[in-house]
């Protein structure tokens, strides 16, 4: 399963969002995790075995990352990060997957994320050019 989180015209955090609608179009199906509370609640229904999480941070250095996450062995490490970082309407990638972690409902999870250069508005054109490396990252990961 792939799925993006993202926040429409919140610069390049929306990235993912673009991703998933093009691929979509294409014929492929990526599923909008954005939201917390349904995103949470939709995978705890569906348990998948695999998960490819399409994100975007601020992280300091313009690139495409990739990388793993796993679930910690401290419940309450991730309670207390979640209480501290969560809103209803908004989850950065890392809480995000604390509580995916805390409700114990993977254990591994694929992050392919981009960096984030504006954080309002349009994307910027590093914004632009990681949305295409993203595209074919998926693109690659999906054969």
């Amino acid at each position: 399963m792939i799925g993006a989180v993202g926040y429409w015209y919140k610069g390049d955090y929306y990235i993912p969002l673009l991703v998933m609608e093009e691929l979509n179009k294409e014929g492929f199906q990526i599923i909008d995790l954005s939201g917390a509370i349904k995103s949470i609640t939709f995978l705890s229904d569906v348990r998948p075995k695999n998960l490819v999480i399409l994100a975007s941070a601020k992280r300091g250095e313009k690139e495409l990352r990739r990388y793993s996450f796993e679930s910690s062995e401290s419940p309450l490490a991730d309670w207390a990060e979640i209480y501290a970082n969560f809103k209803a309407y908004y989850s950065d990638i890392d809480t995000f997957l604390r509580m995916l972690s805390a409700f114990r409902i993977i254990e591994r999870a694929e992050i392919v994320e981009c960096e984030v250069v504006n954080e309002d508005g349009e994307l910027s054109d590093w914004g632009r050019m990681c949305k295409e490396l993203m595209k074919s990252e998926v693109l690659r990961l999906l054969k």
